[in-house]
Formats: C-alpha cells, sequence, structure tokens
C-alpha cells in the first residue's frame, strides 16, 4: 500500500514540475513591450519578427493598415500604371490587385506622379531633399519641377510617424521598427509635435 501511495505521489509531482516548467517557458518568451506610445504585450519566438497590434501612430490613424486586403478600391482612385503594373491611388495610399482583391503596397521605385499626397512632409538628408508620406519616399524628378518620382527610404531620414502595419523587431537588445523591410529606430525630434522621430536605419 505504501509504495503504491508513494508511486502516485511520486506521479503527482513529476507532472506539477513539467507544467511549473511549462509556464516558466512560456512566461519567458513573453514579453513587454514599453515604448512613449504605451505597453503592449507580445510574444516572441528566437529569430522571428513579431506582429505587433497597436494603434496607429495619429496622423495615420483614419488611413487603411498597411498591408491591409480590401474588396474594392476607394472611390476617385487614380490609376498609375509603371512597367505594366497598375497602382490605384487615393490618399495618399497605394493599392495593387491580388487576385480578386487589392492590397495596400508601397509603389515600386521610379513610379512618377504629379501631385504630392496632402499632408506631406519635408525631409532632408543633406544635401538631398526628399517628401515623405504614409511609408513612401519621394524626390523631385530629374527632368522636370513639378513630378515626383518614388525612391528608397534614405538612411537618415527621420519621419514623424509611420503606418499601422509596422512589425517590431529587437537586434542585439535595440528595438526597431520595421515596416516594408525598411528598419526605423525612435529618436529624439524636437522638430515634431510630440518630440518623437523614427529615422531609417540599417541594424
Amino acid at each position: 500500500m505504501n509504495k503504491i501511495r508513494f508511486i502516485i505521489f511520486s506521479f503527482i509531482i513529476t507532472c506539477g514540475l513539467a507544467l511549473i516548467s511549462e509556464q516558466a517557458e512560456a512566461q519567458r518568451r513573453r514579453a513587454v513591450v514599453r515604448t512613449r506610445r504605451g505597453t503592449t504585450v507580445v510574444v516572441r519566438r528566437p529569430h522571428q519578427r513579431t506582429v505587433v497590434v497597436r494603434r496607429a501612430h495619429v496622423r495615420y490613424a483614419e488611413l487603411p493598415r498597411w498591408g491591409a486586403t480590401v474588396r474594392v478600391v476607394p472611390t476617385g482612385a487614380t490609376v498609375i500604371k509603371y512597367k505594366r503594373t497598375p497602382y490605384y491611388f487615393h490618399g495618399g495610399v497605394y493599392y495593387t490587385r491580388r487576385g480578386a482583391d487589392y492590397v495596400v503596397v508601397r509603389p515600386a521605385r521610379g513610379l512618377r506622379i504629379r501631385v504630392l499626397p496632402v499632408g506631406y512632409r519635408t525631409v532632408i538628408v543633406a544635401p538631398a531633399t526628399y517628401y515623405y508620406y504614409y511609408g513612401t519616399f519621394y524626390s523631385k524628378a530629374p527632368s522636370t519641377t513639378d513630378e515626383y518620382d518614388v525612391v528608397d527610404a534614405p538612411e537618415g531620414a527621420v519621419v514623424d510617424a509611420l503606418p499601422e502595419g509596422y512589425e517590431v523587431e529587437t537586434i542585439d537588445g535595440k528595438e526597431y521598427y520595421v515596416l516594408d523591410d525598411v528598419y526605423y529606430a525612435e529618436v529624439d525630434a524636437p522638430e515634431f509635435e510630440d518630440k518623437i522621430g523614427y529615422e531609417v536605419v540599417v541594424p
């Protein structure tokens, strides 16, 4: 009888230790991401980016999430073709067809527009001048004074906001915001209203 009790007791202890170990591992994988905009609990897995669900940065709060899929493009969208790919441009946001739907994307480098989105920001990375809105950078077209080309995000550019849909990646203990494979680091920016900026970096 005592032997049976001992076996049962040992089994209970083993199960309890396994449960505690599992809970500890789960807790280890959880991380609290703290920024000046609040606290978000996310699940981290080694060598993987974590999609973080946060309120959109205020300036783009009314715009669709980066990478969102919609059934129809907004009424009044302008069609801009570049290398046989049609983009649907509305309110500073670009959509392209994916199957039967449309997805919010960054347009290809080299796409040209005549009018910058309302609310764009001028960004200077000496000696060049860029224009930024909703994750997309532009520069003046070299052959004209009233058109603008989509360009790659210039290293060192500091912007005031990112559209919702970015990811957060931690490298060597430093947190980066990742939007369409472009890395941004949060920096002090007294020129902006909330004193926070996001600098294009190469981690």
